[in-house]
């Protein structure tokens, strides 16, 4: 899967464009597949309809409309599309802001914040709840966008501070956080980002996206952290969580799916291969 850079991928949606700042409102039918995303800019990403799947380093979570969320640089996973049960017609729509991370760090001095990370472990996004003053803000900045607008590159970086502004005085500790210049570029755990991510069915290739690492060199460091290739260490793990679930009354037909496997058939051979028994005779061994 070739990886869709932006904010170049959106340079054909009505945007504002000042220098690096641009203001884009994006519009597209969406789908449920997961997308590699890198982002060569910063991006403040607000939901208007449909839904966002994000999965950035070791966390995932929704983006829903009335929400927005802050997006440092770096890999990241992204579903986009509408509601299942609306209108074949309706669209996934967001607007976003994009901008690089030196303008946070004249920000930062501009305002006096001192950037120094208070946080023990550094977010890799601040998903927040839009405010009254957030909607009144994104009006005014899409009806710009919608009449053509343009907007000097000093008009734009004071409108992307004031969101900055907005946001920093919501979430002071996490924006700081965020963009602390001294924090390690990406040196996120590999044990983090596969324990976070078990049981969402990613494939090796999309975590080594977000690791950050090429495929050869995320199976090479995955089996020096963990001794095993990260096939079987995930198949292994998703197979002893089937087991407390079969312990508890659960059904192979009911588990299959949730553990990554496409049919009842591959998730009772992989099952017997690994315990000796089938998940069903697995039960039963349980409840005598």
């Amino acid at each position: 899967m070739e990886a869709i850079i932006v904010p170049e991928a959106v340079k054909d949606k009505p945007q504002i464009k000042a220098g690096e700042i641009s203001f884009v409102y994006y519009q597209e039918r969406g789908n449920i597949f997961r997308n590699q995303v890198i982002f060569n800019r910063c991006a403040i990403s607000f939901v208007l309809n449909g839904q966002k799947e994000i999965y950035r380093h070791a966390d995932c979570t929704i983006i829903r409309p009335g929400q927005g969320m802050v997006i440092p640089q770096g890999n990241t996973l992204i579903a986009e599309h509408v509601v299942h049960g609306t209108s074949a017609d309706e669209l996934y729509s967001s607007f976003i802001v994009f901008f690089p991370e030196s303008l946070v760090a004249d920000f930062f001095v501009k305002h006096a914040i001192n950037a120094k990370n208070t946080v023990a472990d550094t977010p890799p996004y601040i998903l927040f709840a839009n405010t009254v003053y957030v909607n009144e803000y994104l009006k005014g900045v899409r009806a710009l966008v919608d009449d053509g607008h343009n907007l000097s590159y000093a008009l734009a970086l004071h409108k992307l501070e004031e969101l900055l502004l907005i946001i920093y005085e919501l979430y002071p500790t996490l924006l700081t956080a965020l963009f602390d210049p001294g924090k390690a570029d990406a040196d996120l755990s590999l044990q983090k980002l596969i324990e976070n991510n078990l049981f969402n069915n990613l494939t090796l290739d999309e975590l080594a996206f977000l690791s950050n690492r090429s495929l050869s060199s995320f199976k090479r460091d995955f089996e020096r952290t963990y001794g095993l290739s990260p096939q079987k260490y995930i198949r292994d793990r998703k197979l002893e969580a089937a087991c407390a679930e079969l312990k508890k009354g659960r059904k192979a037909s009911e588990l299959y799916h949730t553990y990554g496997y496409g049919n009842l058939s591959n998730f009772n051979t992989a099952f017997k291969k690994r315990f000796g028994v089938t998940p069903a005779t697995y039960g039963q061994q349980i409840a005598v």
